[in-house]
């Protein structure tokens, strides 16, 4: 099966961890050694990371800190495409998101869509 997607988090740690073997005057073997990790997955991070983090990790990262910066903030700007993610609201509302949301997304639309009134039909 191999091994999981890393996750954003991941990315910094490592984004961190190899600025960090730069500025020392340390080899490779011996970096790796003292950071507990082994030289292929070393070698493997240095490589992924060659051009930076990918730009929907850093997507995610912005749209996360939006979140946890936000003070009661009502709406999440979102566009909907294939759809196999839906959460039906109590008012009747339904909420189509891609698979490939964001956790960060996904819990700024859920907060959002929580914070919303029921909406009552007109009455006739």
């Amino acid at each position: 099966m191999g091994r999981p997607p890393s996750d954003l988090d991941e990315y910094f740690d490592w984004q961190e961890r190899l600025e960090s073997f730069k500025a020392s005057s340390l080899e490779v073997d011996v970096f790796c050694l003292q950071e507990g990790v082994s030289r292929s997955t070393f070698y493997r991070w240095k490589d992924r990371l060659r051009d930076g983090i990918p730009e929907s990790m850093v997507a995610e990262k912005a749209a996360r800190e939006r979140s946890e910066s936000a003070e009661g903030a009502a709406f999440v700007p979102i566009s909907l495409k294939a759809s196999p993610v839906e959460i039906e609201l109590p008012n009747g509302g339904i909420v189509r998101l891609p698979l490939s949301v964001g956790k960060a997304v996904l819990v700024d639309v859920i907060r959002a869509a929580g914070a919303l009134r029921p909406w009552k039909a007109p009455k006739s």
